[in-house]
């Protein structure tokens, strides 16, 4: 199951506004779901020369992107976000 939280921060857009962060919340049935989807991140991090914060526990993780970084992935045109999501559905997250 996963739960998304805008944070109101940093981060200018294009046009000058602020973007809020990005925090997303990844829960998982194990801890081995978990560490799955944490080295596939990892991974996808690696590929992307992108690295977001990241805690987690057992059973969960949460990651953030605040808005400079939204931004410059959204001007490399990065499916970043998109490709974080869907590592989790895979793990049942």
């Amino acid at each position: 199951m996963m739960s998304e939280n805008e944070a109101k921060q940093a981060g200018a857009a294009p046009g000058g506004e602020r973007i809020a962060s990005l925090n997303l919340r990844f829960d998982f049935a194990s801890y081995a779901d978990t560490r799955r989807f944490l080295d596939q991140m990892a991974d996808l991090s690696k590929r992307e020369d992108y690295y977001p914060d990241v805690s987690f526990g057992k059973t969960y993780a949460n990651i953030s992107i605040d808005g400079d970084g939204q931004t410059a992935l959204q001007q490399r045109n990065s499916g970043f976000i998109n490709e974080m999501k869907a590592l989790a559905m895979q793990q049942g997250g």
